[in-house]
């Protein structure tokens, strides 16, 4: 049926708005034997019940409201339909999904008027095109048959193996299977299995599973491999001397213990005017990359490094990311560097951008420059190193002032940490804050990301709009559903707002503002929390609408070109500005940012998407070590089947089914965020603070359970 569905669809699109007879379809489709006729006139049927086709007497016609978009799939099964010029996502209840995966292109057909609040619900008619054809799973062998459980919880069934396509995978076996057939939603899909990764307690099983999921790739291919080793390792004494020559001053790196892509180099001098000169100085990726090279289309390709708990998979071959680009000290090194001269209320008063060579003098970490900001600095360090630690965290408290004044949100969550062992098993858990070191940096490279922005953007002008393309990191404003939600949290937390309820009317100061009111109590990482999921995304694109969250009029990536193929882009496009860039060039420009900002986009969604699934691996496996263990936590989420809670300590969360809360019917109040006891009117609400105990962990699914404990320390 399925291939005459697929006719029956291409015949009506092809001819819109035309009405046909049953009679007169079957003609032009070829159809006379009666099983032909049976299958048409099933197709039919189903194209009428889905809403795909309109039935008026005799004649049949294509509905026009017909849409294609991109689904995506929550893990309760529900998916949700992106289109095109709509402001709003449309509706599919999972039963309703048919084949429809995660990420797919679909075709729909709105089934349901809007509801005051809601979505418009639609109906999957067709999947147009797969954005995956591999999974993740765990093979399970059957007397007659075999089968993988997708590790995606959000893939509803498990796909059949036939005897001759299981590769000799072995049951409990984490497998690579490529989806072949599912046209039927009634019937299992069909896969065979193309590699075997090990059993999950394996050592890099885990990670593994994450990196394949997502089709990456620790490996390059053999003629990047090439072009990278034909990259000199010195510096040619006639870019040198073209070049502004840094390397007699200070400058540094401050970065995270592990890392070895050292991007940014800092500096700073205090003026005789009183000012400060602000040094941020970039690896000069653009040197080294080419455009049409090889190592630019796999870098491309990639669109960003992913930094999973574990490792790296780096954007460039390791000789450019760790080596030849990397800032590392004592070594001389190609920059692209923004100097800005800093007045004593932060504002930018003067800048030059240039192409620089330095000669960093230290590699600091994060916890270095913290303990010299704290008073308490490395043995040894020379004392103009030191003045220059103080002076740049004087500085960076008058730019988060002033940042802060004129409206940036200054979200500050803190992240969850793992200490490994040899065989890569989490035996330490943590919760890292955010350190005054970590915002001197930030501070830096954000002023570094705005003036470089600033500097293209403010050609536009006002008559000149676009006539410097450009590639902006822009940030829109709220999202109108989610926004609301976060509006009813604050005021079941009994905070005024006073925000208006239009989208368009809010300003980031606002948000900021209660940001501030809420810190240091109980509910503030919630209501933080709940604050950025009401944000839409920030992402690139050649069209500047500003930043929301930080409150710039200009903004872009411009200082990690190593790991961020954006970055680079916006180097290139630095350089050509200052070279003098042809009327040709620049239309080329106009023509490719948009597919290149949208390519970048979905490289960084991928790349975060499985960074946070690296986590929530390493955290399952180390709270598999603490089954039986008591913690404090607060709830974090509240749903008609449980609530969630966080436990404090390591930022873990795990489920309490509702099942399992004892002594009462608990009914879920949505619109207060808790459940309520029908006979105690005892409540569990979001933001209550609670003790549990590990009950159960489920490693193929990452979910962790709890049990609620009663009246315990």
């Amino acid at each position: 049926m399925k291939e005459t569905l697929n006719r029956l669809i291409a015949f009506f699109r092809q001819q819109p708005g035309k009405q046909f007879k049953l009679k007169e379809i079957a003609r032009q489709l070829g159809m006379k034997s009666p099983k032909e006729l049976d299958k048409l006139s099933d197709a039919v049927s189903e194209l009428l019940h889905n809403g795909s086709l309109v039935k008026k007497g005799k004649y049949y016609s294509y509905r026009s409201s017909l849409l294609q978009g991109t689904i995506s799939i929550n893990k309760g099964g529900e998916g949700f339909v992106t289109v095109a010029g709509y402001d709003q996502d449309f509706f599919i209840s999972p039963s309703r999904l048919r084949t429809a995966l995660h990420g797919d292109k679909v075709m729909i057909v709105p089934i349901a008027k809007r509801r005051s609040g809601k979505r418009v619900e639609a109906e999957v008619v067709e999947v147009t095109e797969r954005k995956n054809t591999r999974f993740i799973g765990t093979f399970e062998q059957r007397p007659q048959f075999a089968l993988v459980v997708p590790d995606d919880v959000r893939f509803r069934r498990d796909i059949y193996v036939a005897a001759d396509a299981t590769n000799h995978a072995k049951p409990g076996q984490k497998v690579v299977v490529r989806l072949d057939a599912w046209e039927d939603e009634y019937q299992n899909p069909e896969g065979t299995i193309v590699e075997i990764l090990g059993y999950p307690d394996e050592k890099g099983v885990d990670v593994l599973s994450v990196v394949k999921a997502h089709d990456l790739h620790f490996d390059f291919p053999k003629r990047v491999m090439e072009e990278s080793d034909r990259i000199a390792d010195t510096i040619p004494s006639e870019e040198i001397e073209r070049r502004l020559d840094f390397r007699e001053e200070i400058c540094f790196t401050i970065d995270p213990f592990d890392a070895k892509d050292f991007d940014d180099a800092v500096s700073l001098k205090l003026l005789d005017n009183g000012n400060y000169l602000l040094g941020v100085h970039i690896a000069d990726v653009s040197y080294y990359v080419r455009e049409k090279t090889e190592l630019d289309r796999e870098a491309y390709k990639r669109g960003t490094s992913t930094y999973l708990v574990d490792q790296v998979i780096p954007m460039l071959p390791e000789k450019l990311s760790n080596v030849v680009c990397s800032l590392r000290p004592d070594v001389d090194r190609l920059t692209y560097s923004v100097f800005m001269e800093i007045d004593q209320s932060g504002v930018v008063i003067d800048y030059d951008v240039a192409e620089t060579i330095i000669h960093s003098k230290r590699r600091f970490t994060y916890e270095e420059v913290q303990a010299v900001i704290d008073g308490q600095p490395p043995d040894l360090l020379d004392s103009a190193i030191l003045d220059q630690v103080h002076a740049m965290h004087q500085l960076s408290q008058l730019l988060t002032k002033k940042r802060l004044h004129d409206g940036s949100i200054d979200f500050d969550t803190p992240e969850s940490k793992f200490v490994l062992d040899d065989s890569g098993k989490p035996v330490q858990c943590y919760r890292k804050d955010r350190l005054a070191s970590h915002r001197l940096v930030e501070e830096f490279m954000l002023l570094a990301n705005q003036t470089v922005s600033k500097h293209i953007g403010l050609r536009d002008q006002p008559a000149k709009k676009n006539h410097y393309p450009f590639l902006y990191r822009v940030h829109d404003k709220p999202v109108s559903e989610k926004f609301d939600n976060f509006l009813r949290l604050l005021k079941v937390f009994g905070h005024d707002a006073h925000l208006s309820k239009s989208r368009d009317q809010i300003r980031p100061k606002q948000i900021q503002k209660i940001i501030e009111k809420v810190k240091g109590k109980k509910e503030d990482l919630l209501i933080e929390k709940v604050a950025i999921r009401s944000m839409a995304k920030a992402e690139y694109s050649p069209v500047n609408i500003g930043h929301f969250g930080l409150s710039f009029d200009f903004y872009s990536h411009f200082t990690s070109p190593i790991r961020r193929y954006p970055d680079l882009i916006v180097h290139r496009l630095l350089k050509e500005y200052d070279y003098g860039m042809p009327y040709k060039r620049v239309d080329w420009w106009r023509e490719v940012l948009p597919e290149m900002a949208k390519h970048c986009s979905d490289r960084e969604k991928v790349a975060m998407e499985a960074e946070r699934e690296s986590i929530k691996v390493k955290q399952v496996e180390f709270m598999m070590q603490h089954v039986g263990n008591v913690y404090k936590g607060i709830i974090s989420g509240v749903t008609g089947f449980g609530i969630f809670v966080e436990i404090t300590e390591f930022l873990i969360e795990g489920l309490i089914h509702i099942r399992n809360l004892e002594g009462d019917y608990y009914i879920f109040d949505d619109k207060n965020y808790r459940l309520m006891g029908e006979r105690t009117k005892r409540s569990f609400q979001l933001g209550d603070e609670v003790t549990v105990r590990v009950a159960h962990v489920n490693r193929d699914k990452h979910e962790v359970d709890f049990e609620l404990l009663e009246n315990e320390p």
